[in-house]
């Protein structure tokens, strides 16, 4: 762990070294010699352009000296830190971890082969994707098409907001896994939350192999001719082509243009994943996790990539398999609040044994 720390240590000096290499090196190449009274002798002098870059130097300067002397004050806090980590990593058995990574693992393999694994089983053939049943089961609900209300109210803060939430989609479930880790008090709820997680996301493709639904924004701009071949739809980053076309970029489209599963409405993964944390220790209280669930909720029926039957169908989903993990079998059960066999056994035993020496002092 020394070792380590020395390591940590020497590397955050090599950046700091390294970037005042580099803006020393850009000053040269811009035609300014460092030394302020040399540069001031220099034709054609852009005093402007000098003072920018030897402000920036002096910036990179005092963040090298601030890392140093963050690191020297709380050195042994950041060992004990690192010690403490390092620790926990070495007790980490590979068995359970993997027994709890397993789920989510197979769901990663079929959603990144879908189209092999409809093809293979021959499902692209019998199961053709359903463009209605989830539009007519919202109305019948609703008596009314809730994402067609939202997006009717379509205006860049809006876009914006529902654009942050998506984006933090994709890495959450991997953030939300190392706090898990990092924080002491959170670890024994890692294999739980991976177990539910797993369970979750390939309960969910599996549903999107076999029953696979258009999202509102196919099913509201499509054009299909008598032939069931498309002859027009929206592009598939839905809402977001406006924040595309104002930021003057193609990230969404990227995205979901690249995307394999482009029939899985239902159920909703984009409001799965937070509920998913809910049920699990969330990590800011249990208020912001619901608050995130509802902004997920509203920004993927707003962006028209999900019905609301989606979002709802998402948060069942977890619902069901937490229920499952707890009522039914876990193989983490001290994780999710059940009682392992092992303690059962152990406390019944020691209740008996208990039983029998004041029976026998009696």
């Amino acid at each position: 762990m020394v070792l380590l720390g020395d390591l940590a240590f020497r590397m955050i000096k090599k950046l700091s070294r390294g970037a005042v290499h580099v803006v020393r090196k850009e000053a040269s190449f811009l035609g300014s010699y460092w030394e302020p009274t040399t540069r001031m002798k220099k034709p054609g002098f852009n005093q402007e352009k000098n003072t920018l870059i030897l402000s920036w130097h002096q910036f990179v300067e005092s963040l090298y000296s601030a890392c140093l002397a963050y690191y020297e004050a709380r050195q042994i806090l950041i060992m004990n830190h690192l010690q403490t980590l390092w620790s926990y990593l070495r007790q980490v058995q590979l068995r359970k971890f993997i027994i709890a990574l397993l789920p989510f693992l197979t769901y990663l393999l079929i959603f990144t082969c879908y189209k092999q694994f409809r093809h293979t089983l021959g499902l692209d053939k019998v199961l053709t994707p359903n463009l209605e049943i989830l539009s007519r089961l919202e109305y019948n609900l609703f008596f009314c098409h809730p994402h067609r209300i939202l997006s009717a109210l379509a205006n860049p803060v809006f876009d914006l907001l529902a654009a942050v939430v998506y984006l933090i989609h994709f890495p959450l479930p991997f953030l939300f896994g190392a706090y898990l880790t990092i924080v002491p008090t959170k670890r024994p709820k890692l294999y739980s939350y991976m177990w539910c997680a797993g369970w979750v996301n390939l309960t969910a493709v599996l549903i999107q192999s076999f029953f696979p639904t258009s999202p509102p924004w196919f099913t509201d701009s499509a054009i299909i001719d008598g032939h069931g071949t498309v002859i027009y739809e929206h592009p598939s980053e839905a809402g977001f082509f406006r924040l595309d076309r104002m930021l003057g970029n193609t990230l969404f489209h990227n995205i979901y243009s690249t995307s394999p599963l482009k029939f899985g409405a239902f159920p909703s993964l984009h409001v799965a994943w937070p509920m998913v944390i809910l049920v699990n220790h969330p990590w800011f209280g249990y208020k912001v996790a619901v608050g995130h669930v509802v902004w997920i909720a509203l920004a993927a029926v707003y962006s028209t990539h999900h019905y609301l039957v989606d979002a709802i169908g998402g948060i069942l989903l977890v619902l069901l398999v937490k229920f499952c993990m707890l009522r039914v079998w876990s193989p983490f059960p001290d994780a999710v609040g059940g009682v392992s066999p092992v303690s059962v056994s152990n406390e019944s035993n020691n209740r008996n044994s208990s039983v029998l020496f004041n029976s026998d002092i009696v």
